[in-house]
């Protein structure tokens, strides 16, 4: 099993790479490897409750944790009580952390 973080910069409405990185992924998680995504910048877009995006939603629905970098949030007025289901706050020393431990890591 491996420990993957994906970091996601962009926001999926205006970018179509952010769906095929949350569909690896997801495939990645189903194939029992850890994985976690860490939404920053406006990747934190969709994980607003009310937000309609398929690929998001797939994610939240996988065995995946999925951390919004507060400091984004706090920049788009996106209170943490706003957030979906299944998605909670991070900070961005997570990518440090990863790295340090050797986590693969894979920024967007």
């Amino acid at each position: 099993m491996s420990e993957y973080l994906f970091i996601q910069s962009q926001d999926p409405f205006t970018e179509t790479r952010t769906g095929a990185q949350y569909d690896l992924a997801v495939r990645l998680a189903n194939a029992g490897n850890n994985v976690r995504v860490l939404l920053v910048q406006n990747g934190v877009t969709p994980a607003r409750r009310g937000a309609r995006c398929e690929a998001f939603d797939a994610l939240t629905k996988a065995p995946v944790s999925i951390l919004a970098d507060s400091l984004a949030l706090t920049q788009r007025q996106i209170d943490t009580n706003q957030l979906k289901a299944g998605v909670q706050t991070g900070e961005l020393e997570l990518v440090v952390d990863a790295m340090l431990a050797g986590h693969k890591v894979i920024w967007n």
